[in-house]
């Protein structure tokens, strides 16, 4: 059977970590595509329990299943702009915080708070190079009508989110410097910015850019990051599986797509149905944004094989080579020299977020 282990004592600790870290800045649980894989409820439980009392997620239907789990008293902040009209009742059903990030946005959603006879805390969003949602630094006046116009919208925050925390300091610098410059504007024409927020996991740990007010904080509750760097941080959520066939192969044998890998001596190999489709070494591949790093990350795979390097498993506390390519739904390994059979748990790391829903979460405590 199939399952991802999430140690709930990893996240404790790197829930320590991102609080002292953060000082007197507010932390928002940025909990969004199912808390990054780990879970929704049982990572906003922790969260809970470590005295974090904002959460932040993408789909407005995931602060209502928040709410229905019993969290009524933390904040949840919409992490979209929408105009869509069954959005914006999950919101208000939800009483969660809604970004706005244009003016068509903001009068959709000042309107039906109107019909409904409730006013809206909202976020306003300040696209400085991301290019989703935000009001670009040229619509100030878009901005300030916000606050002349639309009575049943109450502006609680101003954020923005930065593009390249994992790759440029110089660029967050410049993305962090125009979004002072609009907040500079905003408090000029008598307004208030609210909670100002801009650093994510990347920009937090790796930029190390000011924390303004509040951090986001999503993928380094899993101690996760693209950023190289000791950060105190520890991973956890690792895909567990068993071994479903085992035999030997003969010298000279070929393994996998593209006869990838071929045997230089007898091998006693296992098979184990787990592959790219489980989430299994997507992660390295699927964070690169743009042609040119994904054909590095390419090449470097390319690289790895043509230079020896090999990926490996867990099997019984040992390590076990994978062999030629990983497949959609099958991995091969080197268990020549390992007692196993069929049933042995094996052990994969894997980025959870890339883990399908229909994989079981296993919580366990250390």
């Amino acid at each position: 059977m199939k399952a991802l282990i999430v140690d709930k004592a990893k996240v404790r600790s790197n829930l320590q970590v991102i609080q002292t870290a953060a000082g007197d800045a507010q932390i928002y649980a940025v909990l969004k595509i199912n808390a990054y894989g780990l879970g929704l409820k049982p990572m906003a439980e922790l969260c809970r329990e470590a005295g974090i009392r904002r959460f932040a997620v993408t789909e407005p239907e995931d602060a209502v299943r928040l709410r229905d789990w019993g969290f009524q008293e933390e904040e949840i902040l919409i992490l979209r702009s929408t105009a869509c009209e069954e959005d914006i009742r999950a919101i208000l059903k939800a009483g969660a915080t809604a970004t706005v990030g244009s003016y068509d946005a903001a009068l959709a959603l000042n309107g039906i708070a109107e019909s409904e006879g409730v006013v809206c805390d909202v976020h306003i969003k300040v696209d400085t190079g991301m290019g989703r949602y935000g009001f670009v630094p040229g619509e100030i006046d878009r901005i300030l009508s916000v606050y002349r116009y639309l009575g049943n919208l109450n502006v609680t925050g101003t954020y923005t989110h930065y593009a390249n925390a994992f790759r440029s300091k110089k660029k967050t610098q410049a993305q962090y410097d125009l979004f002072l410059s609009v907040v500079d504007k905003i408090r000029a024409a008598g307004f208030e910015p609210g909670m100002l927020h801009a650093s994510n996991s990347e920009a937090f740990f790796g930029c190390k850019m000011p924390n303004l007010d509040a951090v986001r904080i999503g993928s380094a509750l899993g101690g996760r990051l693209i950023s190289k760097g000791d950060f105190g941080l520890q991973r956890t959520g690792r895909l567990q599986s068993e071994i479903v066939e085992v035999r030997w192969l003969p010298k000279g044998s070929t393994i996998g797509y593209g006869s990838a890998y071929t045997t230089r001596h007898p091998t006693r190999i296992a098979v184990i149905p787990v592959g790219s489709g489980d989430g299994y070494q997507v992660e390295k591949i699927r964070v690169n944004t743009r042609l040119i790093d994904y054909l590095r990350a390419m090449g470097s795979v390319v690289k790895a094989f043509f230079r020896g390097k090999r990926y490996y498993v867990s099997v019984g506390g040992k390590r076990a080579p994978v062999l030629g390519h990983v497949g959609v739904s099958h991995t091969v390994i080197d268990v020549t020299d390992l007692e196993c059979g069929p049933g042995t748990k094996v052990f994969l790391d894997a980025a959870p977020m890339f883990v399908p829903p229909n994989i079981p979460r296993q919580y366990i405590d250390g």
